[in-house]
Protein backbone atom coordinates (compact mmCIF):
# COMPACT_ATOMS: atom_id res chain seq x y z
CA UNK A 1 0.00 0.00 0.00
CA UNK A 2 2.85 2.39 0.84
CA UNK A 3 4.41 2.49 -2.65
CA UNK A 4 1.01 2.93 -4.29
CA UNK A 5 0.17 5.88 -2.00
CA UNK A 6 3.46 7.64 -2.80
CA UNK A 7 2.94 7.13 -6.52
CA UNK A 8 -0.49 8.78 -6.20
CA UNK A 9 1.11 11.67 -4.30
CA UNK A 10 3.81 11.99 -6.98
CA UNK A 11 1.15 12.42 -9.68
CA UNK A 12 -0.30 15.44 -7.85
CA UNK A 13 3.03 17.28 -7.64
CA UNK A 14 4.52 19.74 -10.15
CA UNK A 15 7.96 19.64 -11.71
CA UNK A 16 10.51 22.04 -10.25
CA UNK A 17 10.46 25.41 -12.04
CA UNK A 18 14.22 25.20 -12.62
CA UNK A 19 17.05 22.72 -12.30
CA UNK A 20 18.10 22.51 -8.66
CA UNK A 21 21.54 23.51 -7.40
CA UNK A 22 23.28 22.16 -4.33
CA UNK A 23 23.42 18.96 -2.31
CA UNK A 24 20.30 16.93 -1.59
CA UNK A 25 20.35 14.20 1.06
CA UNK A 26 18.38 10.97 0.77
CA UNK A 27 15.43 10.67 3.13
CA UNK A 28 14.35 7.05 3.26
CA UNK A 29 10.60 6.55 3.02
CA UNK A 30 8.17 3.94 4.18
CA UNK A 31 8.15 1.23 6.77
CA UNK A 32 11.42 0.20 8.39
CA UNK A 33 11.53 -3.08 6.45
CA UNK A 34 11.27 -1.18 3.15
CA UNK A 35 14.00 1.28 4.17
CA UNK A 36 16.30 -1.57 5.23
CA UNK A 37 15.64 -3.46 2.00
CA UNK A 38 16.36 -0.36 -0.12
CA UNK A 39 19.62 0.51 1.69
CA UNK A 40 20.83 -3.09 1.71
CA UNK A 41 19.97 -3.69 -1.95
CA UNK A 42 21.78 -0.54 -3.06
CA UNK A 43 24.97 -1.71 -1.34
CA UNK A 44 25.17 -4.57 -3.85
CA UNK A 45 24.61 -2.16 -6.77
CA UNK A 46 27.61 0.15 -6.21
CA UNK A 47 25.74 2.44 -3.77
CA UNK A 48 27.34 1.62 -0.41
CA UNK A 49 27.30 4.74 1.84
CA UNK A 50 25.11 6.69 -0.58
CA UNK A 51 24.35 10.10 0.91
CA UNK A 52 22.35 11.76 -1.88
CA UNK A 53 22.75 13.83 -5.03
CA UNK A 54 24.45 17.06 -6.01
CA UNK A 55 22.97 19.26 -8.75
CA UNK A 56 25.00 21.89 -10.62
CA UNK A 57 21.93 24.00 -11.47
CA UNK A 58 22.48 23.29 -15.16
CA UNK A 59 22.54 19.98 -16.97
CA UNK A 60 24.44 17.62 -14.67
CA UNK A 61 24.08 15.94 -11.31
CA UNK A 62 26.24 13.42 -9.47
CA UNK A 63 25.70 10.98 -6.62
CA UNK A 64 27.36 11.73 -3.30
CA UNK A 65 28.78 9.07 -1.01
CA UNK A 66 29.96 9.61 2.55
CA UNK A 67 31.86 7.06 4.61
CA UNK A 68 30.83 6.82 8.28
CA UNK A 69 32.73 9.31 10.44
CA UNK A 70 33.93 11.39 7.49
CA UNK A 71 32.78 14.87 6.51
CA UNK A 72 33.87 14.90 2.86
CA UNK A 73 31.96 13.37 -0.03
CA UNK A 74 33.04 11.08 -2.82
CA UNK A 75 31.36 11.94 -6.13
CA UNK A 76 30.39 9.05 -8.41
CA UNK A 77 28.06 8.27 -11.28
CA UNK A 78 27.29 11.41 -13.24
CA UNK A 79 23.75 11.96 -14.47
CA UNK A 80 22.33 14.20 -17.17
CA UNK A 81 19.48 16.46 -16.04
CA UNK A 82 16.53 17.47 -18.21
CA UNK A 83 12.84 18.28 -18.18
CA UNK A 84 10.84 15.60 -19.98
CA UNK A 85 7.36 14.16 -20.24
CA UNK A 86 6.59 11.59 -17.55
CA UNK A 87 5.48 8.12 -18.64
CA UNK A 88 3.11 8.12 -15.65
CA UNK A 89 0.80 11.01 -16.53
CA UNK A 90 2.33 12.84 -19.54
CA UNK A 91 3.13 15.88 -17.36
CA UNK A 92 6.59 17.44 -17.09
CA UNK A 93 9.07 16.08 -14.56
CA UNK A 94 12.74 16.58 -13.78
CA UNK A 95 14.67 13.59 -15.17
CA UNK A 96 18.09 12.27 -14.24
CA UNK A 97 19.65 9.77 -16.64
CA UNK A 98 22.85 7.94 -15.77
CA UNK A 99 25.66 8.06 -18.30
CA UNK A 100 27.23 5.04 -19.99
CA UNK A 101 30.23 5.43 -17.65
CA UNK A 102 28.09 4.39 -14.67
CA UNK A 103 28.30 0.74 -13.63
CA UNK A 104 25.59 -1.75 -14.55
CA UNK A 105 22.61 -1.49 -14.06
CA UNK A 106 22.46 2.31 -13.64
CA UNK A 107 22.67 3.34 -17.34
CA UNK A 108 19.34 1.53 -17.68
CA UNK A 109 17.63 3.43 -14.83
CA UNK A 110 15.90 6.80 -14.61
CA UNK A 111 15.31 8.98 -11.57
CA UNK A 112 12.27 11.21 -12.08
CA UNK A 113 11.45 14.03 -9.65
CA UNK A 114 8.65 16.37 -8.69
CA UNK A 115 8.74 19.03 -6.01
CA UNK A 116 6.83 19.13 -2.74
CA UNK A 117 5.76 22.35 -1.02
CA UNK A 118 8.78 22.51 1.27
CA UNK A 119 11.31 22.13 -1.54
CA UNK A 120 11.88 18.42 -1.08
CA UNK A 121 12.10 16.37 -4.26
CA UNK A 122 9.98 13.22 -4.39
CA UNK A 123 11.63 10.80 -6.77
CA UNK A 124 10.66 7.67 -8.60
CA UNK A 125 13.49 5.41 -9.69
CA UNK A 126 12.73 2.85 -12.36
CA UNK A 127 14.17 0.82 -15.24
CA UNK A 128 13.93 2.73 -18.55
CA UNK A 129 11.64 0.16 -20.10
CA UNK A 130 9.52 -0.58 -17.01
CA UNK A 131 8.26 2.59 -15.27
CA UNK A 132 5.58 0.50 -13.55
CA UNK A 133 8.40 -0.87 -11.33
CA UNK A 134 9.11 2.63 -9.93
CA UNK A 135 10.20 2.87 -6.31
CA UNK A 136 9.83 6.15 -4.41
CA UNK A 137 12.49 8.09 -2.52
CA UNK A 138 12.86 11.61 -1.18
CA UNK A 139 15.82 13.98 -1.34
CA UNK A 140 16.05 17.19 0.68
CA UNK A 141 18.40 20.15 0.24
CA UNK A 142 21.13 20.41 2.88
Amino acid sequence: MFVFELKKQFLKLPAPSSIPAGNYQIQWLGPKWFQWTAKTGLQFLHFRNWWGKSFDGKEEAINLFQNPGEESFQKKYKMLVSFETSPFDKKTSLFLRYTKESPFPWPYFIDEFRIQNNGELLGMSYPRFAPFLALPFLIQKR
